[in-house]
């Protein structure tokens, strides 16, 4: 938060995937390298580098704080003195499951008197508060909520499902666009999607009811699911059905045609006959 207030809005973050390539440590097991390496520009008028690690990996990978010095360390040797335009490295780690109990919150070594410890914030998505993140109007904030529903869940399939449906219903009551919508629930339904047949039936269910609700439809994972249904029961008028449905919602929430068609593979002249009935 501190970087982000100090942050300068007027100039464009820049992502370094190329320098993130150099990034590559080896600590008590294979390669690891960070997530994202991205320029800050902030109001002095210089930059700061900032790496963010997303550690996913539970007991494994290594110890996470010596990597963490290491990625911090390595960047600072490479290029902190060689450009002006830098003025820090910084890092930042959000774990999404937790580390091994006997690991430290920071590195430390100490070795003939030689003393070195190193700390960088870390948030842990366990601990966030599943109540205010729902209440967030950045949708980072939801994405949050969907990594902590779905390591609550754990294995527990009803519980993932009851959670999906819950933030789909909760995406209605928000103002952002179809894309940012549509961004979200593609994670969302990654993490929490059902693998049980009877809870995908069920899911399904609760979209068809959505759909005559005449609820926002949300196209992804979902709009693939009802294509692969319709082929394989060989139900072709009912897959164009669908699809005819799908372009009309995205007409009425002001999506353009060229969206329109890649999305549903309606033809141009069906459009145009939804574009005039929804005229008149």
């Amino acid at each position: 938060p501190e970087l982000a207030d100090d942050m300068d809005a007027s100039r464009k973050v820049v992502f370094m995937d190329k320098d993130l390539a150099k990034l590559t440590v080896y600590v008590d097991g294979p390669a690891q390298i960070p997530d994202i390496l991205a320029k800050i520009p902030t109001k002095s008028g210089k930059d700061v580098w900032l790496i963010l690690h997303i550690e996913i990996q539970g007991a494994e990978g290594g110890n996470l704080p010596e990597r963490m010095f290491y990625y911090n360390s390595s960047l600072r040797v490479q290029h902190l003195k060689k450009l002006n335009d830098i003025t820090d490295v910084v890092s930042f780690a959000l774990l999404t499951a937790k580390r091994p109990s006997d690991e430290g919150e920071y590195y430390r070594r100490e070795s003939y008197r030689n003393r070195l410890t190193y700390e960088y914030p870390v948030l842990k998505l366990w601990e966030l508060d599943g109540d205010e993140l729902q209440r967030g109007d950045n949708p980072f904030d939801w994405a949050l909520y969907a990594g902590k529903c779905a390591l609550e869940s754990g294995r527990n399939e009803r519980l993932k499902l009851d959670y999906l449906k819950h933030l789909i219903e909760k995406l209605d009551s928000v103002g952002w666009s179809h894309d940012e919508k549509l961004s979200l629930f593609r994670f969302m339904d990654m993490l929490l999607h059902p693998k049980k047949i009877q809870l995908q039936k069920e899911y399904d269910a609760f979209n068809e009811q959505r759909q005559k609700e005449g609820k926002s439809m949300l196209l992804s994972a979902l709009e693939e699911r009802v294509i692969e249904k319709a082929r394989k029961e060989g139900r072709k008028e009912g897959r164009k059905e669908s699809m005819l449905v799908m372009a009309a919602k995205m007409l009425s929430e002001g999506e353009p045609w060229e969206k329109i068609l890649n999305y549903t593979g309606i033809t141009r002249k069906e459009l145009d006959k939804l574009i005039k009935d929804r005229a008149n």
